[in-house]
C-alpha cells in the first residue's frame, strides 16, 4: 500500500512511541535546503536542529501530489504556527510562510513532503493548491 508508512505513522496514534523516524535527503532540493530530517508524532526536525510543529488535518487524502496525473494517498498536516525557517545556507523552507505539509510516497522507504502556503488546505489538485516547495527523502 502506497500510503502505508503514512497511514500508520505515529502522528495518528497517540499511544505510539515517541521515537523519531530519520530520513536522508534524496532530492537535490532536500540536500540543498533541509538536509536530512526526523519526524516524530508532532514535530518535523531539520538537519540544522530547527523544527516545525505539525497537527494532523486529514489522513490518507487521495490527490495528484506528484503533479503527474496519478492519484496517491497523502497525509495532510497543518503547520502551527505557519513557518518558513531559514535552513541550510540561509535558504528558506518556502518563499512564503508554509501553512500545510502533505506527506506522501510512491513506495516503501521513500517519502516526499509537499509544503503549501495560504489559508486553504491542499486538496490534491495542482492548479488549485498553493504549492511552495517539494522535498524527497529515503528512510535511513
Amino acid at each position: 500500500m502506497r500510503s502505508l508508512i503514512l497511514a500508520i505513522w505515529i502522528a495518528v496514534s497517540p499511544s505510539a512511541t515517541l521515537a523519531a523516524d530519520h530520513w536522508a535527503a534524496a532530492s537535490k532540493s532536500a540536500r540543498s535546503v533541509t538536509g536530512d530530517i526526523a519526524l516524530d508524532r508532532d514535530t518535523l526536525t531539520f538537519a540544522d536542529g530547527q523544527s516545525i510543529k505539525l497537527k494532523p488535518y486529514e489522513m490518507a487524502r487521495n490527490g495528484d501530489w506528484a503533479e503527474s496525473g496519478d492519484q496517491v494517498a497523502g497525509d495532510v498536516f497543518k503547520i502551527e504556527p505557519p513557518s518558513s525557517p531559514k535552513l541550510q545556507r540561509g535558504k528558506p523552507l518556502c518563499p512564503e510562510l508554509a501553512t500545510y505539509v502533505v506527506l506522501w510516497t510512491f513506495g516503501e522507504g521513500e517519502l516526499t513532503l509537499n509544503f503549501y502556503a495560504g489559508a486553504a488546505a491542499p486538496i490534491g489538485i495542482p492548479d488549485a493548491d498553493a504549492l511552495c516547495a517539494t522535498y524527497s527523502y529515503e528512510l535511513r
